[in-house]
C-alpha cells in the first residue's frame, strides 16, 4: 500500500488534549480536593489519572503520528491505524453529508470534528477529530458536489425555521429528564460512599437541632415525599437545561435537494439531510403541550449517524399550523378531516392488562406493607380510564398516498408515512388479541428504530387484511 505524500496533513496538535482530557481532569481533581475529602480520595484520583495517561498517552501519540488526510474537490483520502494500517478513499460524488461538530472543549481550543457520511450507512465514513475550525470550513467547502454548489448559489424559495431564545426557553419548560436524574442520583450515592457527601450525618444534625422531633423512623414518610418531590424538581430542571443546551440557536433551511441545520450551545452541530433520505415524519407532544397546540417534529432518516435511532430534529417546538406549512415542502402530505378508529374491544383488552398488573403489584406489596398496600386497588378505575383514553386517541387514516397514525396518551405520537417509503408489512396478534379477533398492523420503513415504528394496535382481523392489501397495492403502483 502506497503511503501518504507530502501533500497530506496531520490533525490539530490539540488533539492530544481531547484524547487525555479525563487524565487532566483527574490531576485537577486530585490537586483541588479539600482535606475533608480524605487522602484516600486524592490518592485514588491521582492514581487513576496517572494510569489513564500512561495507557492512553503513547497510543494517542502513535495515533496522531500515523493519521494523515488529503482533501480535493474529487475525493478525500485518509490514512489511519496504529497496528493495522488503513487507506480510505471517499469520492466526493458519494458524499451526502459533511457535518461539523464542536463541543465545549473544542470551542475553547479552536478545533472541530468533521464527519463525512455517505449513503446507506449509519456511521461516519470519514471522521477527522480534531482539526482547526478554518480547516474544517475549507474541507466542507471543497467536498461539495456540483449539485450542492449549484444549490447554494440559487435563491432560497423555501422558508427557514428559526427558534429564538424565547421559544427555546419556553420549550424547555415542558421537558423532563428522568435518565439524567437517575444518573445524577447514582453519582450522589458514589460520592456518599467515598465520604465526600454525608447525607445521613446532615439528617442526624437536623434532628439534634430539633428541626424534626423524634427519630428517623418517625418521619420517614415525610422524607419519602420530600425525596420524590426533589426527584421531580431535579428531573424538570435537568430536562430544562438539556433542552436549552441542545436546541439553542436552532435553525433549519430548506434547499432544492437537502435540509440544512445548525444548532447547539455547548456542542455546535452543522449538517445537512438530503430529501431522498427522508423516510417519514413523527410529531410528538404531551398533554401540557397539546393544551397550547405545541408539537415537536422529528424526521426519520436513512443512514444518518444519530443517537436517536434514525430520528433527526426538524422543528423542536412549533405550532401545528407551522409544521403543516413547513414539513410538506420536504415530502408532500395533507392532514385528513376524518380518521378511522381501532376496535372498541381494545378497551377490554387493555383494562384486563392493567387490572392484572395492579392486582399483582398490590399482592406483592402487601407482603411487606400490610394493610396499606390494599389501597393500591384504588388504582383499578384509573387503569380502566387510561384504557379508554388509549382507545380515544388511537386513530389512523390512509390519505393522499400517506399512512397517518395517532397513538398514545401521555407522549402522543402522530406518524406520517409516505407509501413509497414502505419496506415491509407485518400483522401480529398476541394470545389475548386472538381471543378477541384483533391484531396489530406494523409498517416498516428503512432506517426504523427498534422501539419507535408506526403501528395500528387492535384492528379487527378482516379490517387489517383489507388495509394491508390496499397499502400493498398502492406501494406496488408507486414502485412501477
Amino acid at each position: 500500500m502506497e503511503g501518504p505524500s507530502a501533500d497530506f496533513r496531520r490533525l490539530h496538535p490539540f488533539t492530544f488534549v481531547h484524547f487525555v482530557f479525563l487524565a487532566i481532569v483527574g490531576f485537577v481533581f486530585a490537586g483541588v480536593s479539600s482535606p475533608e475529602a480524605g487522602a484516600n480520595v486524592q490518592r485514588n484520583s491521582l492514581i487513576f489519572a496517572i494510569m489513564y495517561a500512561t495507557l492512553t498517552g503513547p497510543y494517542a501519540i502513535a495515533k496522531y503520528i500515523m493519521f494523515r488526510y488529503h482533501v480535493t474537490r474529487d475525493e478525500i483520502i485518509i490514512y489511519y491505524g496504529v497496528f493495522k494500517r488503513v487507506r480510505r478513499n471517499i469520492p466526493s460524488e458519494r458524499i451526502h453529508t459533511v457535518s461539523i461538530e464542536r463541543n465545549l472543549l473544542a470551542r475553547v481550543l479552536g478545533t472541530a470534528a468533521v464527519k463525512i457520511e455517505t449513503a446507506g450507512t449509519g456511521d461516519a465514513e470519514g471522521n477527522l477529530s480534531y482539526i482547526g475550525i478554518r480547516e474544517a470550513e475549507r474541507i466542507k467547502s471543497l467536498l461539495r458536489t456540483a449539485a450542492q454548489a449549484a444549490e447554494t448559489t440559487e435563491s432560497a424559495t423555501s422558508p427557514s425555521f428559526f427558534m429564538p431564545i424565547g421559544r427555546v426557553l419556553l420549550s424547555s419548560v415542558y421537558q423532563f429528564s428522568l435518565g439524567l436524574t437517575a444518573l445524577l442520583i447514582g453519582i450522589f450515592f458514589q460520592l456518599e460512599s467515598f465520604g465526600i457527601v454525608q447525607s445521613r450525618a446532615v439528617i442526624i444534625w437536623l434532628i439534634e437541632q430539633e428541626f424534626f422531633r423524634g427519630t428517623i423512623a418517625d418521619f420517614w414518610p415525610l422524607l419519602a415525599v420530600l425525596s420524590l418531590l426533589i426527584v421531580l424538581i431535579l428531573g424538570w430542571a435537568l430536562g430544562f437545561i438539556q433542552n436549552l443546551i441542545r436546541f439553542y440557536n436552532f435553525q433549519i433551511e430548506l434547499g432544492d435537494t437537502k435540509i440544512r441545520r445548525r444548532f447547539g450551545l455547548i456542542t455546535l452541530r452543522e449538517g445537512a439531510i438530503p430529501y431522498k433520505r427522508v423516510q417519514s415524519f413523527l410529531l410528538r407532544s404531551n398533554p401540557l403541550m397539546r393544551l397550547q397546540d405545541w408539537y415537536r417534529l422529528e424526521i426519520q432518516t436513512l443512514g444518518l449517524q444519530s443517537g436517536e435511532r434514525g430520528f433527526q430534529s426538524g422543528m423542536p417546538f412549533a405550532k401545528l399550523s407551522e409544521i403543516t406549512g413547513f414539513a410538506p415542502r420536504i415530502r408532500p402530505f395533507t392532514i385528513p378531516d376524518t380518521y378511522s378508529r381501532v376496535s372498541r374491544l381494545t378497551i377490554r383488552r387493555r383494562s384486563l392488562r392493567y387490572s392484572i398488573l395492579i392486582l399483582f403489584s398490590a399482592t406483592a406489596a402487601s407482603l411487606f406493607w400490610w394493610p396499606p398496600a390494599i389501597w393500591g386497588l384504588a388504582l383499578l378505575p384509573a387503569g380502566w380510564g387510561f384504557a379508554w383514553l388509549q382507545y380515544r386517541y388511537h386513530r389512523w387514516a390512509y390519505h393522499a398516498g400517506n399512512l397517518l397514525i395517532r397513538r398514545r396518551v401521555i407522549s402522543q405520537q402522530f406518524w406520517i408515512v409516505p407509501v413509497e417509503r414502505f419496506q415491509a408489512f407485518e400483522i401480529t396478534a398476541t394470545f389475548f388479541q386472538r381471543q378477541l379477533g384483533l391484531c396489530t398492523l406494523i409498517v416498516d420503513t428503512a432506517g426504523a428504530g427498534n422501539l419507535r415504528y408506526p403501528k395500528i394496535v387492535d384492528l379487527r382481523r378482516d379490517e387489517a387484511d383489507r388495509l394491508m392489501a390496499e397499502l400493498y397495492d398502492a406501494f406496488q403502483t408507486e414502485a412501477i
